[in-house]
């Protein structure tokens, strides 16, 4: 499929990823706050204000544009599970042998045969959590590893119903995203009830795929929607804001479906818009650069890493808030930069002595 408007890199999508990124650092942060150090009024509102928009949903929603998207492009579906291994599973490696180095550093008095079982899990990307781990510092191996575990299955599914999927119309979307938005408010009412079906939802697609297949769905129908599909993003976040601003209920696994929903189209409506649109070229490219240059991934990966060594070593019970956030901050996204262009290395690396 040759470029067009509709198809093109110079959008706000790289844009999104970053502050979606940087929103999960923020959520975190704060999160970690509370636990050792409790109420700071600043730390709450920078949280609440940068966290407003599920930064996990916007990457599902994104996500699912962007993998329609790779997956219309493809010549095989082969091609596209070869590129998607690539891409998730060697800095998925790198990472884990990172982690397994820190924790042998700072926890080696705690290691008992249940590391390896975690460390087999972790190469495949399924989250877990040794026993010897469970009561150090987070309680957890890598916090953020669950997000790419449903990710994963969600890219599995995609990639072999797609010939199916492709197909579906218009009509059936509207009968099928409302019935996933019920699945959604479904594993809610499943977790509270507590058991192993809510543990096993912890750790699946089902609570989280009509955020991915509205970004499907809305790529598969952007040249019908054209510039409607960005009014319904702008839209989207207009109205989440009233609704939230008015204190109305919402319910949902994760988040409230409402909030959910609005953002995964304000993502896929307000990402897909280009300033190729409007005939700026110069910004376009600029916008694009934040595409292809994109280490959001390592960020997901390594800012568990950074926070576990802070509150190990005590900076997170002593230092002030605003010196954590920029420790924090730094290390997590130096970090971040360095094992990607590191990864993209070696990665090149491979490629070569294989050709």
């Amino acid at each position: 499929m040759m470029p067009n408007e509709h198809d093109t890199k110079n959008n706000l999508f790289g844009i999104l990823k970053y502050w979606a990124a940087f929103s999960v650092f923020m959520l975190h942060y704060g999160g970690f706050w509370r636990t050792y150090r409790g109420f700071c009024p600043p730390v709450e509102w920078h949280y609440e204000k940068v966290t407003f928009f599920p930064p996990v949903i916007i990457f599902l929603a994104i996500s699912g544009y962007l993998i329609a998207g790779s997956l219309d492009r493809s010549s095989s579906v082969r091609e596209f599970f070869s590129k998607r291994i690539k891409r998730i599973y060697i800095p998925l490696w790198i990472s884990t042998i990172v982690y397994l180095v820190m924790y042998l550093i700072v926890a080696h008095d705690r290691m008992d045969g249940s590391i390896v079982l975690w460390l087999l899990t972790s190469l495949v990307g399924i989250a877990y959590t040794p026993s010897c781990l469970a009561d150090f510092v987070t309680g957890s191996a890598n916090g953020v590893l669950w997000t790419i575990t449903v990710l994963i299955e969600l890219y599995v599914l995609s990639g072999l119903l797609w010939k199916y999927i492709k197909k579906i119309s218009a009509r059936m979307w509207f009968i099928i995203l409302p019935l996933l938005a019920l699945a959604n408010v479904g594993s809610e009412l499943l977790d509270q009830r507590g058991g192993v079906a809510a543990k096993l939802l912890e750790r699946t697609f089902i609570p989280f795929a009509v955020f991915f297949f509205l970004g499907m769905a809305a790529y598969l129908y952007r040249r019908e929607l054209g510039n409607g599909l960005h009014l319904a993003g702008l839209a989207a976040c207009i109205f989440l804001l009233i609704y939230h601003k008015l204190g109305l209920p919402d319910y949902g696994y994760y988040t409230g479906i409402v909030r959910g929903v609005l953002t995964s189209l304000a993502a896929v409506g307000i990402g897909s818009w280009s300033p190729e649109k409007i005939g700026d070229q110069g910004m376009a490219g600029m916008f694009g650069l934040f595409s292809r240059f994109d280490f959001t991934y390592e960020v997901f990966l390594y800012q568990w890493a950074v926070f576990t060594v802070l509150i190990d070593y005590g900076l997170y019970q002593t230092r002030e808030w605003y010196e954590i956030y920029r420790i924090s901050e730094f290390a997590i996204f130096g970090t971040a930069l360095v094992m990607y262009l590191l990864t993209r290395v070696l990665m090149k690396k491979i490629g070569s002595r294989r050709e």
